[in-house]
């Protein structure tokens, strides 16, 4: 599994929850490819530099930020996300320090540790792109870009990356490199080609920015994975098809990350238009899953947890044996952890009136029965994997 083509449907998806950072992370490693190919980096600093642009926002996304401040909190945060994946610990430290200013010099060290020259690269790059009106063509502002980072100079950007930009800015290649290229796996001999443990580890990373961006969430991908996992578990699963489930329970809310911050950080209960709205979060969820993944039960599994056996799910209608016996582990697990958990709106609901609402879904068709009975006859059990 090719983890590029995974992080650029990824970052696609996450940009995309503001109209005004539509194809952010696109166009900002865009622009640190080609200012890093200026400065001659080798071919894993460059892959390692692009996929740091495509999650450098992933500890916010939605402000411009402050360039004047050391680590900003959106830096840290999206560098922890990563930070236990041992073949994303470069890429981590590059968006830990990418909102260092250069500062005459003093920004070429932060607590005695020396900031990679691919995160200097990653703060013009946004500063560049941040700074460009979307509403104009490119060409019609290529000056006015090149003017203010020319005014910022040396008190923001690393001179090395500020002369790399300059020389590249004149060319009209650079902007429509930056505007319209779109780069692909193909591109990186040394693409990372994930086996299934490795992508549980960046499954869970993935969980941790999805949860991070909702106040709804909060830690609701990870008690729907570890639920999920231990239904499987008593189930009988071989140990492949739990660390799937885990991963499908992982991922099964990535297309909620397409959504308006208005609705993931309401503090209201969500309205019935706010609710036909956040229906399309599932069939997100399998667009992300479907063009990036090669794993079809994954896509499947995730995808349909909002699916039930007598057809009244959605988003694709599916019923009885159209849903997978998987699939319809996450929806009980994904059940089950969104009524325990607390939400802007109510505490989490006490468990005796949880087992009991679903055992009427269970009597009326909508979830699995049998599924159901292992939660039940667990639920002590399941107490000690979940965190409400």
């Amino acid at each position: 599994m090719s983890v590029l083509r995974f992080l650029l449907a990824f970052s696609e998806h996450l940009d995309n929850q503001l109209p005004e950072k539509k194809r952010h992370s696109s166009r900002v490693a865009n622009i640190s490819l080609c200012i890093a190919d200026n400065l001659g980096l080798s071919e894993k600093e460059k892959y390692d530099l692009v996929l740091s642009a495509l999650l450098h926002d992933a500890g916010d996304g939605n402000k411009i930020h402050n360039y004047k401040v050391a680590i900003s909190e959106h830096a840290l945060k999206g560098s922890l996300f990563i930070s236990d994946i041992p073949f994303l610990e470069k890429v981590s430290t590059i968006i830990k320090y990418h909102h260092i200013p250069w500062d005459f010099g003093r920004g070429r060290i932060y607590k005695e540790e020396e900031i990679p020259i691919e995160s200097h690269i990653l703060t013009l790059s946004e500063f560049i792109d941040n700074y460009y009106d979307k509403s104009k063509y490119i060409l019609i502002e290529k000056n006015r870009i090149i003017n203010k980072v020319k005014k910022e100079g040396e008190k923001l950007f690393h001179p090395n990356v500020l002369n790399a930009f300059l020389e590249l800015s004149f060319k009209e290649s650079f902007w429509f490199t930056v505007n319209y290229e779109n780069i692909q796996p193909k591109d990186f001999s040394c693409d990372i080609s994930l086996n299934i443990d490795e992508f549980l580890q960046l499954s869970r990373a993935i969980a941790r920015i999805v949860d991070y961006r909702s106040k709804i969430q909060v830690r609701h991908s990870r008690n729907v994975s570890n639920i999920s996992a231990f239904l499987a578990g008593n189930l009988k699963y071989n140990d492949e098809k739990i660390k799937k489930i885990k991963i499908s329970g992982y991922l099964h809310d990535i297309g909620k990350i397409a959504l308006s911050s208005y609705i993931l950080l309401k503090n209201q209960k969500l309205s019935k238009r706010d609710m036909d709205y956040i229906k399309v979060h599932p069939y997100k969820t399998y667009i992300v899953l479907k063009n990036s993944i090669p794993f079809e039960d994954i896509t499947m599994w995730s995808s349909y947890h909002h699916e039930k056996l007598n057809g009244k799910g959605y988003p694709f209608r599916l019923k009885n044996d159209e849903i997978p016996e998987e699939a319809r582990i996450v929806t009980i697990a994904d059940i089950y952890s969104a009524l325990r958990e607390d939400r802007p709106y109510r505490k989490g609901i006490e468990e005796k009136r949880v087992i009991n609402y679903m055992k009427n879904l269970a009597k009326e068709n909508y979830i699995d029965k049998d599924i159901y009975e292992v939660l039940y006859e667990n639920r002590e059990e399941i107490l000690q994997v979940i965190n409400l």
